[in-house]
């Protein structure tokens, strides 16, 4: 479609305004298009006035279009993460693990990760050390769960010989 490959390419020449007109526009013509919303999201991204409220809705509905797209749900979680939006980014990962079992663990690891990294960007200076340690135990899981391991094991690996 020629909304679609002009939006791609005002993504491409990182146009925002203009790629989000255009996959809007693509949207319009074609709404059974997962590209199209999903377009709309990623160039979203660069318009500060569009909420994160309307940025996750063309996730969403990408997703709805074609739910066996691990990309797109790593996409909204990725996002969701950033806007401190903890649960949907959780499911999200989890459903891009799913979606693409041969590449689970790096979803897993990457949510594991980036959920830490920015739980505590986040945190206010103030927040009890608890907050930030069930963070890191959260985020352990994670890792470990993309890496096939149970916690008893990685607490013998750490303890050494």
């Amino acid at each position: 479609m020629k909304e679609l490959q002009a939006g791609e390419r005002k993504l491409a020449e990182m146009d925002f305004e203009g790629a989000l007109s255009k996959f809007k526009k693509a949207a319009k013509l074609d709404p059974a298009s997962a590209d199209a919303y999903f377009g709309i999201a990623e160039a979203a991204l660069g318009v500060p006035k569009v909420p994160a409220e309307e940025v996750i809705a063309a996730y969403k509905r990408a997703i709805e279009l074609s739910p066996g797209n691990p990309f797109y749900h790593a996409r909204l979680g990725a996002f969701c993460l950033e806007a401190g939006q903890w649960d949907i980014a959780e499911q999200s990962y989890n459903k891009a693990a799913e979606a693409d079992p041969e590449n689970g663990y790096l979803y897993l690891s990457e949510f594991g990760l980036e959920y830490y990294r920015s739980l505590v960007e986040k945190l206010d200076p103030d927040a009890p050390p608890k907050v930030r340690e069930e963070a890191g135990r959260k985020a352990l899981k994670y890792v470990l769960k993309a890496m096939k391991m149970s916690e008893p094991d990685a607490l013998r690996l750490l303890k050494g010989p």
